[in-house]
């Protein structure tokens, strides 16, 4: 081996074994973290957590006496609830089913509640309370519509124009309305009512809601519905049940034109033709 070999050998030992002596002290300058550091860090934070908490206890305190300070004025006491959209139900009913009156802190009333309380009763079907500050207040209700009684678990009761029920026959509130009786072969077919009754209500048919005594839906895709003051019973075809009803308009208005329509007992539609059967004599 040359000098000049042994030489670069020291030299790169020299350099490997000075670079080793730096990492060993570089770990001796990284001391731990004392224990008496870490206990006072934790009980600054435990310092400062209960002081929020203090803090919002307070305000919390502070918020609950405002509210109840505020509740109490004199100055936002009701003094206007106006009522709208009701027909059945009066004023005074609404106001007891809202539990609202005059005189009652404005801001002490709770809207959501009021709403649902309103809604809950059988003959509303929605509600919408408005509190105007200081001392005004508005409730609008929709009413749900009864459209027919009928009768269920040996009760009487009304029924919307989908034959959903609303609520019994009370003697107080009596609304006299066409009884609907729909047989149970024929169920699939009170899909139509809504839309009858809407012809009716529009004046599209020679018949008004208030002529009709009762309605019964039949098997074998028939309505009868009879008329009492007129002592008329008209048959209706469910078989396309629009295009019947305009060729009974034809008819009806054809017997009246020719003074025929008093000795008329039955109308009867179906397959795009009108029978009509007149009265017997004596009758």
């Amino acid at each position: 081996m040359s000098v000049a070999g042994l030489n670069k050998s020291r030299l790169n030992l020299s350099k490997s074994g000075k670079k080793g002596g730096r990492n060993k002290a570089k770990k001796r300058k990284n001391p731990s973290q004392p224990t008496g550091g870490i206990f006072t860090a934790l009980l600054r934070k435990i310092f400062i957590s209960g002081a929020c908490l203090l803090v919002l206890a307070i305000l919390g305190i502070g918020c609950l006496a405002g509210y109840r300070w505020v509740t109490q004025l004199p100055y936002f006491a009701l003094q206007d609830i106006k009522v709208s959209g009701n027909h059945r139900l009066s004023y005074g009913e609404i106001l007891n089913i809202a539990d609202v009156n005059l005189n009652k802190n404005s801001l002490a009333v709770n809207i959501s509640e009021v709403e649902n309380r309103l809604s809950d009763n059988l003959w509303i079907e929605s509600a919408a309370v408005r509190r105007q500050l200081p001392a005004k207040m508005q409730i609008h209700v929709r009413e749900k519509k009864p459209r027919f009684m009928v009768r269920h678990n040996d009760a009487l009761y009304y029924c919307d124009s989908n034959g959903e029920l609303i609520a019994p026959v009370a003697p107080g509130k009596f609304s006299s309305l066409p009884f609907l009786n729909i047989e149970s072969d024929a169920m699939d077919k009170a899909a139509i009512l809504p839309e009858f009754m809407s012809m009716l209500s529009r004046r599209e048919l020679p018949f008004d809601p208030g002529q009709i005594a009762w309605i019964d839906i039949k098997g074998g895709n028939r309505m009868e519905i009879f008329m009492d003051r007129l002592g008329l019973t008209v048959l209706l075809g469910l078989d396309n049940w629009q295009e019947q009803l305009s060729h009974l308009n034809a008819v009806w208005n054809d017997l009246k034109n020719r003074g025929e329509f008093r000795d008329v007992a039955v109308i009867s539609t179906g397959k795009n033709r009108v029978w009509v059967e007149k009265r017997s004599s004596g009758k």
